[in-house]
């Protein structure tokens, strides 16, 4: 008699959990679903969905396969099929070379190879190890002093780990000048931007501009002045690296103001040929061959290395297209054996998302790597099947899930999600009328075997229009993102 009572208990016991639980379930989503229509979004597009990746249980489903406009958001489909197709340890590897001499006249010629990237000189990794650009520019010039030579006959430009396609066809003409539509190639430098910091002088006269890194070799043309209100903006004539300085300047910047390079590898062998001028070495001729050239072997006498986390981790915590770009041509050069490109890169990608989500990756349409381009389509279930996935692969999920932004603390994230229990780990992503969020919300349980309890997420908001904002979207979000920390908390109960 006993015992059969506390059989009937427990039964009652666990059907009352069973109830708690499926009603939080269902709760959840008619919540979520309360606050998207409170939202009164008009006429756009939705897409959410969420799993617990404990139970595998979907917890929240709102157009889940349809395919939307992802932005950022593409940077977690790139990202991962990176790791896949180049390794977690993965190193970019920049060589300078010095050849043997020419049997027939003796000279020696310099090899600047490129490895596609996007690292080199970069102002906030420098920044990070104390360095700027000018010391590591400097280190190569102290790598050519060092062969106690005074005198080459070429600095070759090897670029051709890339193609030299360096603007994706469907990104925005009018942003070209802008950081984040910045050129992709084999040989990166300096994110492929000049910097520029004003300062102001007498009014009516211009400021005085200082260029980072210094490129007396470009065509500048200053046609701003100094003044009382502050209005100052670069153009770049398209296709060239002519550029003019305008507004007005009341105020020294700090930060710089920044505009895009054109031809980065040619910059680049411009701007060390001038560097090594300097100490009084001569380069008789700037060479960058064709893409089925010979060049001269030679040896190495410098070698710039980067890890792939170096490199995701800008890519996602901080959004930052180029080093998207230049990691999808890379694992199409990996795969294929000839120059990345945007073609070899999709081809990669496609292949790595057959390998993951099976058919649905027929869904995807990839245009390029960042997210830039608006011709890119991605459904929330799809983000969500390849976090899971991530979240559960031993050997990639660790460089992943460290890659991307955490709440609260950095990235992109920084300002958002510092009053929920949970730890959100996301990518956010925004283009005109295009905002996403997509990620883990983990919720701590200390010494439980399993670790946190982790829901993976994925909100996609497409077409959004005036009076209809950014910042109402991103609000929205941030409501969801509590519902689904709380939820993720009551399925922490034990």
């Amino acid at each position: 008699m006993v015992l059969a009572q506390r059989q009937f208990k427990f039964i009652l016991a666990t059907v009352a959990v069973l109830i708690l639980t499926t009603t939080g379930l269902a709760n959840v989503q008619h919540e979520v679903s309360a606050v998207v229509r409170g939202a009164n979004l008009g006429r756009t597009q939705v897409g959410l969905f969420a799993v617990d990746l404990e139970t595998s249980e979907v917890l929240l489903k709102l157009n889940a396969n349809v395919s939307l406009i992802p932005a950022s958001n593409m940077k977690l489909l790139t990202s991962a099929a990176a790791l896949h197709t180049l390794g977690p340890d993965f190193l970019f590897k920049t060589r300078l070379l010095l050849t043997e001499p020419d049997p027939l006249t003796g000279q020696v010629s310099l090899i600047l190879k490129g490895d596609g990237d996007p690292s080199l000189g970069d102002p906030v990794l420098l920044k990070q190890h104390g360095l700027n650009v000018d010391l590591l520019i400097q280190q190569w010039v102290a790598a050519v002093q060092k062969t106690g030579l005074t005198d080459f006959d070429q600095l070759i430009i090897d670029d051709r780990v890339f193609d030299r396609e360096f603007v994706q066809s469907s990104w925005p003409v009018e942003q070209l000048n802008r950081w984040y539509c910045a050129q992709v190639a084999g040989l990166n430098f300096h994110d492929n931007c000049l910097d520029v910091y004003p300062r102001p002088t007498r009014s009516g006269m211009a400021p005085i501009l200082r260029i980072s890194p210094e490129s007396p070799f470009l065509r500048l043309s200053n046609r701003a002045v100094s003044g009382t209100s502050d209005s100052f903006w670069i153009s770049r004539k398209l296709g060239t690296n002519e550029m003019a300085f305008h507004g007005v300047v009341k105020y020294s910047r700090m930060s710089p103001e920044n505009v895009t390079l054109h031809d980065p590898p040619n910059y680049l062998a411009m701007l060390l040929e001038h560097n090594l001028a300097k100490v009084g070495i001569k380069v008789h001729h700037l060479h960058r061959p064709a893409m089925d050239e010979l060049i001269p072997s030679g040896h190495d006498i410098h070698i710039i290395q980067t890890t792939l986390d170096v490199v995701l981790n800008r890519c996602n915590k901080d959004s930052q297209n180029l080093f998207a770009e230049a990691l999808f041509k890379r694992m199409g050069r990996e795969m294929t054996g000839v120059p990345g490109s945007w073609e070899t890169g999709r081809a990669a990608m496609r292949i790595f998302l057959r390998s993951r989500l099976g058919s649905a990756a027929a869904s995807v349409d990839i245009e390029d790597g960042s997210g830039m381009s608006r011709d890119n389509r991605v459904s929330a279930k799809v983000f969500v099947d390849l976090l899971a996935s991530m979240y559960n692969d031993a050997k990639l999920g660790p460089a992943f899930l460290r890659s991307l932004s955490i709440g609260g603390k950095d990235g992109t994230l920084k300002k958002r999600f510092k009053k929920i229990d949970s730890t959100i780990l996301g990518k956010s992503g925004y283009i005109r009328g295009v905002s996403s969020l997509s990620g883990y919300v983990a919720y701590p349980r200390p010494d439980h075997p399993n670790g946190p309890r982790v829901i993976a997420f994925s909100f996609l908001f497409n077409n959004f229009k005036s009076p209809i904002y950014v910042y109402q979207i991103k609000a929205l979000q941030n409501k969801i993102i509590k519902l689904l920390d709380k939820e993720a908390a009551a399925l922490s109960v034990p």
